[in-house]
């Protein structure tokens, strides 16, 4: 049956969805779209919900619009688990075997039900985003639990979970890893791996910082760090941090004991210690409960996680102020909030605050 050209940009906008890799305008044209057709409507409804949605054809179709937008929107910027997994065929076959509004049935088989549940290439990839200012969790397909901290991203192929569970991290991440002897979970953060099998660990690797930061919280993880085009391994257990920091020179730094020279001019600096807590909790983890944490961190990199915070630019112009250190932890809830404390126990600063912006001299 040959469709409209408005029921093909309606099955694309839904396949991403789906796939969680709709964007904000695509998201306001799939509105549009389902505002004209009260069939789109339900069709959206029985794809984005796990129960049939027999019974809702009394509802008037603007209300139903605006439940389903205001549905989809919430779990968008939902601080509750969201459940990040590629489409699954075979569950959706399923759902497509239980009673339905007829109304449905139709609309789906004339639109063509085969190109909805086509398998995603295995060759795709998905990548879950939190922005500046964000902290956003999610629930892979095999249980694993993830935090993401602000402007981090972790893309992970569309065979996750099958063939494999790899995903890549540019950021901050703190994994709850569900167990699976017989697949490995490996992180991949610019060129170092973490191999393990089940565990909870924190994982900090910003690209503009030069520095991963791994602190294990339990069970054991395997740290594979890239050295001369090769991997060294380190076994970590609870209560382990490594840093390892990447710096740009003639020279590469093991240990303190140790210099070799590097074919790729890139110095790297292992740092083994144990993390730090406080009330029997690490102080790597805190910001998973909306605690920001500064360890001992100078003012430029202290201000690099307020930007990251409360998405804000700071624009540090005191250069005596660049060699001092802070260490805390703050729930202020603004970015004023927390310079203003500091001023009050004794940090002398200064700030104007523009809009978006903040100059600290």
């Amino acid at each position: 049956m040959n469709m409209s050209s408005a029921d093909q940009q309606y099955l694309q906008l839904i396949h991403k969805v789906l796939n969680q890799s709709i964007s904000g305008s695509e998201l306001d044209e799939l509105y549009r779209l389902m505002a004209e057709d009260e069939n789109r409507i339900d069709l959206y409804l029985f794809l984005t919900q796990s129960k049939s949605i027999s019974g809702k054809k009394t509802i008037p179709k603007e209300t139903r619009y605006e439940r389903s937008k205001q549905k989809f929107m919430s779990a968008a910027v939902s601080q509750e688990p969201v459940i990040a997994q590629p489409i699954e065929p075979e569950r959706k076959v399923r759902k497509y075997r239980f009673s339905i509004a007829a109304v449905i049935i139709f609309f789906i088989l004339a639109i063509g039900v085969t190109y909805i549940y086509m398998p995603v290439a295995s060759n795709d990839s998905i990548t879950l985003v939190s922005a500046k200012g964000e902290r956003k969790f999610y629930r892979l397909k095999d249980g694993t639990e993830i935090w993401l901290n602000g402007e981090s991203q972790l893309e992970y192929n569309t065979s996750y979970g099958h063939s494999n569970r790899d995903v890549k991290l540019s950021g901050e991440a703190y994994f709850n890893v569900a167990k699976n002897k017989n697949l490995p979970f490996q992180v991949d953060s610019y060129g170092n791996r973490i191999e393990v099998l089940g565990t909870q660990f924190n994982v900090r690797a910003y690209p503009e910082e030069q520095k991963m930061e791994t602190a294990l919280i339990e069970g054991k993880v395997n740290l594979q760090i890239k050295d001369n085009g090769k991997y060294r391994q380190y076994i970590m257990l609870p209560g382990d941090k490594i840093e390892v920091t990447n710096i740009m020179t003639n020279a590469m730094r093991i240990s303190k004991n140790r210099q070799n020279t590097s074919p790729d001019n890139t110095q790297v600096i292992i740092d083994m210690k144990k993390a730090t807590a406080t009330n029997g909790e690490q102080l790597d983890i805190l910001w998973t409960k909306n605690k920001l944490v500064f360890q001992n961190d100078p003012l430029e990199l202290m201000t690099k996680k307020m930007e990251r915070w409360y998405n804000k630019t700071i624009v540090i112009e005191n250069e005596r102020l660049m060699n001092e250190s802070f260490t805390g932890v703050f729930e202020e809830k603004t970015c004023k909030d927390l310079l203003d404390l500091l001023i009050k126990t004794g940090v002398n600063l200064h700030y104007t605050e523009k809009q978006d912006s903040i100059l600290i001299y």
